[in-house]
């Protein structure tokens, strides 16, 4: 008994210990103006580069050379944190996810023309891994955020539904990357001599960006899609209304390249 009571009392003082210490290290991002270049280096191996944008009560934002693409740092998930200029020892092995790349991913939340609104979140989770030269760069399971774009019920589209997404952040392990996907584009079918020809879009490049690659035999009869900076264009299940269910597989691709260090 007396050496379980040891070893209890050992697991507490332990675990208060490793607290204390990740609260003064979150605790110096309070002190630092914003600007500062930081080097935040997680629990699970990820070191995140920036400038301090804000310290909120659970994460730490980050901006990098384009102020307006944010990195999210959960704070409960820091070993460390350093102004870079102090960390020099600290060389981060960097992993470039290319533009273009496309990601796997199925639905977690349900859409439908009729029922969405424009700026509607949307989530998803990535169905096979990415890998880059061999490595696993955003592991199945990471979480898409996105948005609704469009959403436009049959009736106010001369008789055709149409609905759009777009993801903007990914969540890879503790950190949440900000990122830009090739916008999807559903448009219901119209009369048979309707196609999709008649929407608008840029030149056509690859008709992978956007397919629905999931679902019944006939849920996807048509694909085209915009050249660099265009957009996807599905012609969606046949129907008043588009509907996505949660669990519907998709493919987005990315615009941007996007970085991400490992320790």
């Amino acid at each position: 008994m007396r050496a379980m009571r040891r070893l209890l009392i050992l697991a507490v003082a332990v675990a208060v210990t490793a607290a204390a210490l990740a609260c003064s290290r979150t605790q110096a991002l309070e002190r630092m103006a914003p600007g500062t270049d930081v080097t935040i280096v997680t629990r699970d191996g990820n070191v995140v580069r920036g400038k301090l944008k804000s310290v909120e009560p659970e994460t730490v934002v980050l901006t990098g050379e384009r102020a307006e693409l944010r990195t999210e740092v959960a704070r409960s998930t820091i070993s460390e944190v350093q102004p870079t200029a102090d960390v020099p020892a600290i060389r981060p092995r960097e992993i470039v996810v290319p533009s273009n790349t496309t990601m796997n991913v199925e639905l977690e939340t349900a859409l439908a023309s009729n029922a969405n609104r424009v700026e509607d979140v949307v989530r998803a989770r990535v169905s096979a891994p990415v890998m880059v030269s061999g490595a696993t760069v955003i592991p199945e399971g990471s979480e898409l955020l996105g948005f609704v774009t469009v959403a436009k019920e049959s009736a106010k589209v001369k008789g055709r539904a149409e609905l759009g997404v777009r993801f903007d952040r990914v969540r890879v392990g503790s950190v949440t990357y900000d990122i830009r996907t090739e916008p999807l584009y559903y448009v219901a079918p119209g009369t048979k001599k309707d196609d999709a020809t008649k929407v608008g879009i840029g030149a056509a490049a690859g008709a992978v960006i956007g397919a629905i690659t999931g679902g019944k035999k006939g849920a996807a009869i048509g694909s085209a899609v915009g050249a660099g900076g265009g957009t996807a264009v599905v012609l969606a299940t046949p129907g008043d209304e588009i509907r996505l269910s949660s669990g519907r597989r998709l493919r987005v691709a990315l615009v941007d390249p996007l970085t991400i260090r490992v320790k």
